[in-house]
């Protein structure tokens, strides 16, 4: 079995790679690590929807997957998630991909550009892949934005407007790469922070990036399993 973990940031990859075997760098972005009888490469894209898109399609050029995993932090829209608390993003969609109104945001599909069931979408929406009770965790909504928002205004605009849990700046784009070609994907992601006016101090990320990394492990694990 041969896996692809998408990350943003080798920070969110760093604890995880140092319980697995490394075998090669492919490229700056691209290692090949393994354990057990399962090869992971661990890809990390760079911030935001343009470098996903591209280094990630990129890769599934070249490369096959079983699964492809897109990990790392996550803002809660919602004080239902907790800090430290990993969820499954089981939809997600692009929440600043539209035209801008005097009074109003339109997505693409409510301005009529693109039909909101045009493939890979399902009313606007991309899927995570079934994974078949894989992912014992909470399962969420998500939004990806090229901003992690921290402006009252604009945090009440996406809230007032997207029923969403969670809000990352990567997640769409690995599900929309990903419905493309084929590969089953899903997501996996700790909660860092609230959204709300920005104060980092209330942030956790060490917290997050531990619960991520054991989460994560125990996903490979049960994989590890399913192959033997």
């Amino acid at each position: 079995m041969r896996i692809l973990i998408v990350a943003a940031t080798w920070l969110e990859v760093k604890l995880l790679t140092d319980e697995l075997d490394f075998v090669k760098d492919i490229s700056h972005l691209l290692r090949k690590y393994q354990t057990q009888e399962i090869e992971i490469d661990i890809l990390t894209t760079g911030i935001g929807t343009t470098f996903t898109a591209f280094h990630l399609t990129n890769t599934l050029r070249d490369n096959k997957y079983n699964f492809v995993i897109n990990v790392g932090i996550a803002g809660s829209l919602t004080r239902e998630l907790k800090i430290g608390e990993v969820v499954s993003v089981i939809s997600d969609e692009f929440a600043d991909l539209g035209i801008e109104k005097e009074n109003e945001f339109l997505t693409l599909f409510e301005s009529g550009f693109i039909d909101a069931n045009e493939f890979p979408f399902e009313q606007g929406i991309l899927k995570a892949s079934d994974v078949n009770g894989l992912l014992q965790l909470k399962k969420v909504r998500g939004i990806t934005t090229n901003k992690s928002h921290g402006r009252k205004t604009s945090i009440e605009e996406i809230k007032s407007k997207f029923s969403a849990q969670v809000e990352s700046m990567e997640g769409a784009v690995v599900f929309y790469v990903c419905n493309w070609y084929g590969v089953p994907c899903f997501q996996i992601r700790s909660i860092s922070n609230f959204v709300e006016p920005r104060d980092s101090s209330k942030w956790n990320i060490p917290l997050a990036l531990e619960k991520l990394n054991e989460t994560v492990l125990d996903v490979l694990k049960k994989l590890t399993v399913e192959v033997n």
